[in-house]
């Protein structure tokens, strides 16, 4: 089963069928999605003005992507694939990555898994349809045992059919309990990535006087039942001032800190940082 026979309409929940240029559903009313040229569709609920503006805007995905392709997360996702590899059987897995941004961490995993030898049918949802479309540039340099298809949709009502996923990420983001456990098998699992206690603490000790540590508490909803917890640290050096930014734009410190702190970055030709990531691994336990 490839990753758009996995996809339902956002409309009616019909299956969705492809043409190559087009999805339509099986209901009455045919509900078309176009495939866009860079190989996305939009899958958010039509109709709503908020659309056009829903998730980060193409500023946004643009320093993301740009901090993100020089590997300094690249342990998070390459974690994130370990973590589920468990649940393909030793062959093929699918998965969906929810609020992916710009598809960075679904491509990583991807290729993490193919290079333990496992096959992949990955999906990934953002709100914002550049992110939605970033990923889908990137998935392209997959084929044969890859299958990743990107769409725009809304992660709290996700169009993927009841019941067929093996594994869901959840990458510093927020939580779609009830969705993730609708679309996961019985015994599927999500994996919850949240900030660990000095995750990027250097980075607030740049920005504020009184930098305080991260929580990262996490609190489970619906029929899931964690199996495992563990925390990973380590180090990397972000190596000149534009990337420092680009980090400081994907956190939530870039909505809550005055310009007059953000401004301390400015002077930075480079800042090691504490990547430290609390990985939970939640199963699916629903009838």
């Amino acid at each position: 089963m490839g990753a758009a026979d996995l996809l339902i309409c956002p409309v009616c929940g019909e299956d969705l069928i492809s043409d190559g240029a087009h999805l339509y559903c099986a209901g009455k009313r045919r509900h078309l999605y176009d495939i866009a040229s860079s190989g996305y569709v939009n899958l958010l609920p039509p109709g709503r003005m908020s659309n056009a503006r829903a998730g980060d805007d193409k500023t946004m995905i643009s320093s993301r992507a740009e901090f993100l392709d020089k590997g300094y997360y690249s342990g998070i996702s390459e974690r994130a694939a370990e973590l589920i590899a468990p649940y393909s059987g030793g062959s093929r897995i699918s998965f969906a990555d929810l609020a992916c941004g710009e598809g960075y961490h679904t491509c990583n995993v991807t290729e993490t898994l193919l290079s333990r030898g496992i096959a992949a049918t990955a999906l990934g949802f953002d709100a914002s349809k550049y992110g939605a479309a970033k990923g889908a540039k990137r998935a392209k340099k997959f084929a044969g045992d890859a299958d990743v298809f990107f769409a725009a949709a809304n992660i709290f009502s996700l169009p993927v059919k009841t019941s067929s996923l093996d594994a869901a990420l959840s990458l510093f983001a927020p939580i779609p309990w009830e969705e993730s456990a609708r679309v996961l098998k019985r015994g599927g699992i999500l994996v919850v990535a949240s900030s660990g206690e000095r995750h990027l603490f250097e980075l607030r000790e740049a920005l504020y006087d009184d930098p305080r540590e991260a929580s990262g508490e996490v609190r489970s909803e619906g029929p899931f039942d964690a199996v495992s917890s563990e925390t990973i640290s380590y180090r990397v050096t972000v190596g000149s001032n534009a990337d420092i930014e680009s980090l400081f734009r994907m956190t939530p410190f870039y909505y809550r800190t005055s310009r007059s702190d953000a401004e301390k970055l400015s002077s930075l030709d480079s800042l090691d940082v504490t990547v430290e990531v609390k990985f939970t691994v939640y199963e699916n336990n629903k009838d």
